[in-house]
């Protein structure tokens, strides 16, 4: 009876102990399948990461692409003294000819006896500092010059944007024409295809104008002559004589306006000198014939 009791006491704690043992086993196992999933998903993470980084870098190696594409519409003022002014014309005309720009408008006028010029011409944008820089060479002395500019990047950017939500929904439109059957819905679709096409046709004016503004730099020159006049042999005489005539013309002018000016107020005081003349001649005539009788 002791060794039966014995035994089943052993095996009872046989199969405790197999049963812990294999309770640990699973735990274990549980601990190292999670601790696999924990590494997978850091891994993955750390790939997110990795993607992110490398979706920043790219953007960050973007960054000076886009600045270099920027849109800016720049303009400039020029004025400059010259001594010709259709040698400094021609000049300039040839200078923008191989700086392959050409000419808005072009106007001279004279004052004054001094010759002025304006123009008004267009470059590419990447000669306007070089053709600046030459023209400046044309005239002398120090030139009078101010350039300003516009970033028209954003705007531009906007308008690339309406202009593809608008072809969106143009595209839709169009299907919807293609599949609708009443007669008003045709007329509708169709009215608003033709108010989308007409906006479409608004931006793409509105971007060719900013493509073209941007591409080519506007430059406005200002030419004024300046020459030097030195007078010939015995031009200084003449003008001695022109200048005597001048003179005599004068003082004769102020002669005969004085005596006019004389004879208007006389006869227009004379209401008032008359009688007073007449009664001073009655009285010196008098006085004289008082002293005759003394």
């Amino acid at each position: 009876m002791n060794k039966v009791l014995i035994c089943v006491i052993a095996l009872s704690i046989f199969l405790i102990t197999a049963c812990s043992s294999e309770q640990n086993q699973s735990e274990s196992a549980d601990r190292v399948e999670f601790a696999t999933e924990d590494m997978a998903g850091n891994a993955e993470e750390g790939k997110g990461n990795d993607t992110s980084e490398s979706s920043s870098s790219d953007k960050a190696m973007d960054m000076p692409k886009l600045q270099t594409d920027r849109k800016v519409i720049f303009h400039a003022n020029l004025s400059i003294t010259v001594e010709d002014l259709s040698k400094a014309t021609d000049r300039l005309e040839q200078l923008l000819e191989s700086n392959n720009g050409y000419i808005v408008e072009a106007n001279t006028f004279s004052e004054e006896n001094t010759n002025y010029g304006s123009m008004t011409v267009r470059v590419p944008q990447n000669n306007f500092y070089p053709f600046l820089d030459k023209a400046e060479t044309i005239g002398k002395g120090t030139p009078e010059k101010s350039i300003s500019g516009s970033d028209v990047t954003e705007e531009f950017v906007d308008l690339e944007a309406r202009l593809k939500a608008k072809e969106n929904v143009k595209s839709r439109l169009e299907s919807f024409l293609k599949k609708a059957e009443k007669t008003e819905d045709l007329l509708a679709i169709s009215n608003d295809l033709s108010q989308i096409q007409e906006e479409i046709e608004q931006l793409k004016g509105r971007m060719k104008y900013l493509n073209n503004q941007s591409d080519y730099s506007t430059v406005t020159i200002s030419l004024e002559e300046s020459k030097i006049t030195v007078p010939s042999l015995g031009e200084g005489d003449d003008s001695t004589i022109d200048e005597a005539k001048q003179l005599f013309m004068k003082t004769a002018n102020g002669i005969l306006h004085f005596f006019s000016k004389t004879v208007v107020f006389l006869f227009g005081l004379s209401p008032v000198l008359v009688p007073l003349t007449l009664v001073a001649v009655f009285f010196l005539l008098r006085h004289r014939k008082k002293r005759r009788k003394e």
